[in-house]
C-alpha cells in the first residue's frame, strides 16, 4: 500500500471551518429532499477519522457509489450550482435568468422550486444557510448562527422581497435590502455591502470549499503553477516520488505555450540516464495525480471542503486509497480538511477504511427517474461484514441490473 508519510508546513488559519451537512430539494434527478450528512453516529470505529467541533463529531471524508445514471454525479453538480450561485449572484443583472434545472420528469416539480441549504462551521461559529428559488427569483432565503446549542436568526427572507431581523441585525441589514434585486442572493448583496453579519458565513463559500471534476482540474493546475510557487513545486515533486511512477523531477516552461515537462531516470547500457518527457505524453494516471497536486496542498494547508467527482478515474485502486488516507490521518490534515467524492471503486468499500457513516449510496427509481441518497449506516451492517460482497450481491441496493445476454449481435 502506498503511503503518504510527509510533513508539511502548514499555514496558521483560524477557527474552525468544516462541512457538516448539505440538502437539496428538487434539482436534477433529486425530486424529492435528500441530505448528506458529515455529522457522525455514536459509533467508536476509526476514530481517527473524525473531526471534532464542540460536542460534534464530524467526519473528514464520504465517498458515494452508485450505478451509471444513479445520480452520483447530480448531487455534485447541485452541490457546485449552488456554491457557484452564492458566488456570483453579485454579478447578475436585473431580471437576468438564474441557471437552475429542477425535477423534470413530472409536470408539479417542473413547475416547482429548487431547495439548497448548508450546515457548516466557519471561524468556529456555525452556520445554517439555504434558499429557495426559480429560475426568475428568489423566494425563500434565511441565515441562522448557533453561539450556543440554538440558532440565532441574522436574517429570513420570504415571497421574494419580504424580511425579517433581529434587534441586533436590523439597523444593519434593513439598510442593505433596497440593494438586492428579486433574483440575487442577499447573503451576498449584504456582504458586498461590507456587513460584518454575513461576512464569515459568506467567506466559508468563496473560499473554503470548492467543487472539482476532470474538466476544471487540468485547467486549474496550470493556473496554479504560473504562480510559481515553490512550495507547491516541492509539494508536487514530493507526491510524485512517493507515488512511485519514476518521476525524478519536473519543470514547469511558460516560453511561447505554458508546459510541463517530467524527467525520468533509467538505467541504460549499465548506467544510470534521464530522459524528459512532456506533461501530454504522460499516462492518464500520471496526469490525474499532477492534477490533484495543487487540490491537496490547498485543501491541507487552509482546512477546505473539496468534492471531487470520480475521484478513481485513471488512478490505481491503491493510490486512491492513499489519497484519501491523507484526510484520514491527523499527522498531515493538521487543519480538518474534508474529501467528499463519488467513485465505482469497489475496492475502497472496506471497513478497514471507512466507519459505515462514511459510505453513501445513491439509487435511481427507474420507474420515476428519482434518485434518493442513503447511507451504508441505515443497514446497520456488522464490523466485521464484508461490504464489497454485500454491495455486489445488491444487499444495499445503488447497483446496475445489467442483462446483455440477450442482446443480438
Amino acid at each position: 500500500m502506498l503511503k503518504f508519510l510527509f510533513i508539511m508546513r502548514l499555514c496558521k488559519c483560524g477557527g474552525v471551518k468544516m462541512l457538516i451537512q448539505f440538502s437539496v430539494t428538487n434539482f436534477l434527478s433529486f425530486r424529492d429532499e435528500v441530505i448528506l450528512s458529515l455529522s457522525t453516529n455514536k459509533d467508536n470505529s476509526h476514530k481517527e477519522n473524525l473531526l471534532f467541533y464542540k460536542n460534534e463529531r464530524i467526519l473528514p471524508s464520504v465517498a458515494i457509489y452508485g450505478a451509471n445514471a444513479a445520480g452520483k454525479s447530480n448531487l455534485h453538480k447541485a452541490m457546485r450550482a449552488a456554491i457557484r450561485m452564492i458566488r456570483s449572484s453579485n454579478n447578475l443583472q436585473i431580471d437576468q435568468p438564474l441557471l437552475i434545472t429542477p425535477f423534470l420528469l413530472d409536470e408539479n416539480s417542473r413547475n416547482n422550486k429548487t431547495k439548497f441549504e448548508f450546515i457548516y462551521v466557519y471561524n468556529g461559529i456555525k452556520y445554517e444557510y439555504g434558499f429557495v428559488l426559480d429560475t426568475q427569483y428568489v423566494w425563500e432565503e434565511y441565515l441562522y448562527e448557533y453561539r450556543s446549542s440554538k440558532p440565532s436568526m441574522i436574517f429570513e427572507r420570504s415571497n421574494i422581497n419580504t424580511y425579517r431581523f433581529t434587534s441586533k441585525s436590523k439597523p444593519q441589514l434593513s439598510k442593505i435590502v433596497d440593494k438586492n434585486t428579486s433574483n440575487k442572493l442577499f447573503l451576498a448583496t449584504a456582504t458586498s455591502w461590507n456587513s460584518d453579519l454575513t461576512k464569515d458565513a459568506y467567506i466559508w463559500f468563496s473560499n473554503m470549499v470548492d467543487t472539482y471534476d476532470s474538466q476544471n482540474l487540468e485547467e486549474l493546475m496550470f493556473k496554479e503553477f504560473e504562480k510559481n510557487d515553490d512550495s507547491l513545486n516541492k509539494f508536487m515533486l514530493h507526491l510524485l516520488q512517493k507515488a512511485d511512477i519514476n518521476i525524478t523531477n519536473f519543470n514547469y516552461e511558460t516560453n511561447e505555450q505554458p508546459k510541463i515537462m517530467t524527467s525520468h531516470q533509467v538505467i541504460e547500457n549499465g548506467k544510470k540516464q534521464e530522459y524528459e518527457l512532456n506533461y501530454f505524453d504522460e499516462s492518464n494516471g500520471t496526469k490525474r495525480l499532477f492534477t490533484y497536486g495543487p487540490v491537496l496542498k490547498n485543501a491541507l494547508e487552509n482546512g477546505k471542503t473539496i468534492i471531487i467527482d470520480e475521484i478513481d478515474n485513471a488512478l490505481h485502486p491503491a493510490m486512491t486509497k492513499s489519497l484519501i488516507e491523507i484526510f484520514h490521518n491527523p499527522n498531515i490534515n493538521k487543519k480538518s480538511a474534508q474529501l467528499i467524492f463519488n467513485t465505482h471503486e469497489i475496492s475502497l468499500l472496506d471497513l478497514n477504511l471507512f466507519r459505515r457513516d462514511q459510505i453513501y449510496f445513491v439509487e435511481k427509481d427507474n420507474k420515476t427517474g428519482v434518485s434518493d441518497l442513503y447511507s451504508l449506516d441505515d443497514f446497520s451492517p456488522r464490523k466485521s461484514e464484508n461490504i464489497q460482497k454485500g454491495y455486489l450481491q445488491g444487499r444495499y441496493g445503488a447497483m446496475p441490473a445489467v442483462n446483455l445476454e440477450d442482446i443480438e449481435w
